[in-house]
């Protein structure tokens, strides 16, 4: 697949033209394909797209979990930066698209199951991107952390958000400027 061919669902994510797509293999590539050909642009336009194709939302909720994996898959295997933020903007996207559809234990279970990948990736978009970027990842991704500590109640997400809010002070230290305090606010 090719990047412009994911890019018609989420043009809004310019750094996927940055990623290598040619071993991604998503759920529906026929489906995938007609849109792209339909001319259409956008998630909201490609799920109008599924619906009038008489297919559920299933399909949506599969492309972007199964885009947001292979995401993950070539951080954790090849260590490229080019993915992190297109992850993380994936994963924001995920949890919007999957609560306002009824998907919401499929958000859970993300959240439970990734954070912690997303913690990982902070310390990498702190070196690569200036303290504006690296900042305004780091304060999305705690607040992501905050919310699996708060919902999970459990030891593991209580380490990630110290890890995340570590990284906030080493950003806060590096830049000079102040970097929100994810513990007094709400989650994201």
């Amino acid at each position: 697949m090719k990047a412009e061919t994911v890019m018609k669902i989420l043009p809004q994510i310019e750094e996927m033209g940055d990623v290598d797509f040619s071993q991604f293999n998503p759920p529906y590539p026929g489906v995938i394909d007609a849109f792209e050909e339909s001319g259409r642009e956008g998630l909201v336009e490609f799920q109008k797209f599924v619906e009038e194709n008489d297919l559920g939302r299933e399909v949506v909720r599969s492309f972007l979990v199964s885009l947001f994996q292979y995401l993950l898959i070539r951080y954790r295997r090849f260590n490229e930066y080019a993915v992190v933020k297109p992850a993380v903007k994936v994963f924001i996207t995920l949890k919007g698209w999957l609560n306002e559809n009824g998907f919401e234990r499929d958000w859970e279970k993300l959240l439970a199951s990734f954070v912690g990948y997303l913690v990982s990736m902070m310390p990498m978009i702190v070196e690569n991107e200036d303290c504006e970027t690296a900042g305004a990842y780091a304060v999305v991704i705690a607040k992501l952390a905050r919310e699996a500590m708060e919902k999970f109640n459990n030891e593991y997400y209580d380490e990630l958000f110290k890890s995340a809010n570590r990284i906030l002070d080493e950003l806060r230290g590096k830049c000079g400027t102040d970097v929100s305090a994810v513990e007094k606010e709400k989650g994201c």
